[in-house]
């Protein structure tokens, strides 16, 4: 199998590492990590301007018309450079469960927006006591009218203060636990009866407590099917776990390197730290676990790229991705010694975001889980 990139994907990479170490150095990473909004309105226009916004939406919705591969290459480098911004969340919890199960008037509606830098988006999913399963949501959504009155609480909801739309998911009847009753409904965040709170993350990104109070929201904003919105979800998520992989391994990939140099440049006892095979081994070891988790991420979106079944790929990607990329960020920090714990050094950054990143889109025993079930049939 190969796994070189071809020569668009190796252009994506270098001009996406060009632009990234120009406008999102570091000092920029630090102010948007402060401040409310969490990203740049100037930064993002530009972003829209090389159509990263649309690199995996169609041409006729303003996209370029690339594929999951091609998105990945991209997210790798947003990982390298610890950026932080709601194109994960507007692209892969939003957009793309659009393009492949909205009517043509939500298509037309949202995507050329999207792609334009002039429209976000989220998924509201995770609740209190339901993180990784969404057959067990409580968060209720009754008809009304020709619609619905969503009532219930959503927790981790990325960039809910700033996105236009919320992806929510809801149960529009059943209990908890049934597989039909699922449904994924389109709200304008600006609804009445939507009270969002902030919450404290260790990568300091945006997510947020969403409490919805009867929030009405039309028919017409029904995404998929009534009742029947289970596979649609499971199909965004297992997406949006491979992307989060391809950034997971663009933050161990850049650990590696700053570990790296550091050994090289550290004297201790009158020589490189480097030199010492110790040392050595250690960062054999994270190159191991780097190099696997890339491997294993990428097969995953390939296969999902061409529309070949990929459960199994997925689960060991984010299995082997949360395991070795932390292995990755605690062996930075001890071969850096105390400045690796130093917030006026970059190390942080990758430290805290390898953390959330496990910590998101399927723990490792669920997916461990996911895959004793693949192998037991």
């Amino acid at each position: 199998m190969d796994f070189a990139l071809s020569e668009e994907q190796e252009m994506l990479k270098k001009s996406a590492r060009d632009f990234l170490s120009v406008e999102c150095p570091k000092k920029v990473v630090k102010e948007l990590e402060a401040s409310e909004s969490g990203y740049s309105p100037e930064l993002w226009q530009k972003m829209a301007g090389l159509g990263w916004m649309g690199l995996a939406l169609p041409d006729e919705y303003g996209g370029a018309g690339l594929s999951l591969l091609d998105m990945a290459v991209l997210f790798e480098e947003f990982g390298r450079a610890a950026m932080t911004e709601p194109m994960f969340s507007t692209t892969a919890l939003g957009a793309l469960p659009i393009l492949q199960w909205g009517t043509e008037e939500q298509k037309k509606v949202f995507l050329p927006k999207v792609a334009a830098g002039k429209l976000l988006l989220t998924m509201a999913l995770a609740e209190p006591g339901v993180n990784e399963e969404p057959m067990f949501i409580t968060t209720r959504a009754m008809t009304k009218d020709d619609g619905f009155l969503i009532h219930g609480t959503k927790l981790f909801v990325p960039y809910a203060h700033i996105a236009d739309y919320l992806l929510v998911v809801a149960r529009t009847k059943g209990v908890a636990g049934d597989k039909k009753g699922v449904t994924v409904l389109i709200v304008d965040r600006k609804s009445q009866g939507i009270n969002i709170a902030p919450l404290i993350t260790i990568a300091a990104d945006k997510q947020f407590e969403v409490n919805f109070d009867k929030v009405f929201v039309p028919s017409k904003n029904i995404l998929g099917s009534l009742h029947n919105g289970l596979p649609l979800v499971r199909e965004t998520l297992k997406k949006a776990t491979a992307i989060q992989c391809a950034e997971m391994v663009g933050v161990a990939q850049q650990e590696l390197e700053m570990t790296a140099e550091h050994t090289r440049n550290r004297v201790q006892f009158n020589r490189p730290i480097g030199t010492f095979q110790a040392v050595q081994h250690r960062l054999a070891d994270m190159f191991i676990d780097v190099n696997g988790a890339r491997w294993t991420t990428y097969q995953a979106v390939w296969r999902l790229s061409e529309g070949l079944p990929a459960d199994r790929e997925v689960a060991i990607a984010k299995a082997f991705a949360n395991i070795a990329c932390q292995r990755v960020a605690f062996s930075a920090q001890q071969l850096h010694g105390g400045v690796g714990v130093d917030k006026d050094y970059d190390l942080h950054f990758y430290f805290r975001r390898a953390k959330a990143f496990a910590l998101t889109l399927g723990s490792t025993p669920f997916h461990l889980k996911a895959i004793e079930a693949e192998i037991s049939g």
